[in-house]
């Protein structure tokens, strides 16, 4: 029955090793990482018997075995716990994943009328339109573009023929008052994605919708989007 002990403190080690690897490389040598796990999104709901295992571990760890045999032998449950959790953290689930691709997301250009792109996200609720160049993101239209448009315009007229290059000056991803946008690379953890949607708060602009392009860089043609929604 050792043998299911040691499997037992090797998969807890490896899961150590690799939640420090992958989510906390940051973290000081002799610091637990099984309790900095609990937070990762795909290991909160099994914070109970992790913990449990934790305790396990430490019991087995601090005390020696009684005539060559561990004191506790750990359940056959509590290894496929353990398995389970390695795979989730040695393979976590990757942003791309859970995001929009191109090919369903709704895309304008500057030569697209603005009567037919309000219809659209009103009938869609889409809150933010990419504006292209080819395949290139040049700009995004939203409700706020408007809305900047007319604080520094005073006026604003619009009519059937009237086209998004009218808003052209206020739609480049840095001209955005009250709001930004970032960029991750394809092979991004869907962690990255929480993380940086968490840490929006207290910043003056709110996060409102991360890029997806091969390596992170805006001139990239793109290959998907998150929002918060799509997260939830």
């Amino acid at each position: 029955m050792n043998s299911q002990t040691d499997k037992f403190l090797q998969l807890y080690k490896e899961l150590e090793f690799e939640g420090r690897r992958i989510y906390f490389p940051d973290a000081k040598e002799n610091e637990s990482i099984i309790g900095r796990l609990f937070t990762v999104p795909q290991l909160k709901k099994f914070k109970g018997d992790l913990d449990y295992c934790r305790i396990v571990r430490n019991f087995l760890t601090h005390n020696p075995k009684v005539g060559g045999v561990y004191p506790i032998i750990p359940s056959i449950e509590m290894l496929k716990l353990l398995e389970h959790c390695v795979e989730l953290v040695t393979n976590p689930p990757r942003a791309i994943d859970y995001a929009i691709p191109i090919d369903r997301i709704y895309t304008v250009t500057l030569d697209s009328k603005l009567s037919e792109v309000v219809k659209v996200m009103n009938s869609f609720t889409y809150t933010h339109i990419p504006v292209m160049n080819d395949d290139r993101l040049i700009g995004i239209f939203s409700e706020n573009t408007v809305f900047t448009y007319m604080c520094y315009e005073n006026v604003i007229t619009i009519n059937d023929d009237t086209l998004i290059r009218q808003f052209e000056k206020y739609i480049p991803l840095d001209e955005h008052l009250n709001e930004y946008f970032a960029f991750l690379p394809s092979n991004a953890y869907l962690y990255d994605v929480q993380e940086m949607f968490k840490y929006t708060k207290g910043r003056k602009k709110l996060l409102t919708v991360i890029y997806i392009t091969e390596n992170g860089r805006r001139d990239e043609p793109l290959i998907g989007m998150l929002t918060p929604w799509d997260l939830l």
